[in-house]
């Protein structure tokens, strides 16, 4: 039986070093994967509110309309109006929420990369 070439212990351990530096990549991305799952069905379901918001703001100015409580100047009437003010408001309220939501993502994305360099790095998991 002959000794073990360095050579090859020392690419033995180059391999597992690697495979290492994989799993930990690879358990960081499914990570991300599962948090942009979450992250994206948030974002849907905000979009969502979103367009019920501009529907009723729709309706309620429909009514007014019907009403005849426009005049010919009827965006005075409307800004005067409660509940136009009240909806108004709460999809402006959702157009910011869905900005935030996707500056947060991108930041998000930054922190994930940096965590992934640290944890992941050259000298493998927990360097």
């Amino acid at each position: 039986m002959t000794a073990p070439d360095t050579q090859t212990s020392f690419s033995l351990s180059a391999v597992l070093s690697n495979l290492k530096v994989g799993l930990c990549v690879l358990r960081g991305e499914l990570g991300r994967v599962a948090s942009g799952v979450l992250r994206g069905m948030e974002a849907r379901q905000l979009r969502r509110r979103l367009d019920e918001e501009h529907a009723a703001l729709g309706r309620r100015v429909a009514e007014l309309l019907e009403a005849g409580s426009l005049d010919a100047q009827g965006a005075c009437s409307l800004t005067d109006d409660a509940r136009v003010r009240e909806l108004a408001g709460r999809a402006a309220f959702l157009r910011d929420e869905l900005a935030r939501h996707a500056a947060g993502a991108a930041a998000d994305r930054e922190r994930h990369m940096g965590r992934m360099a640290r944890r992941c790095g050259s000298n493998g998991p927990g360097a």
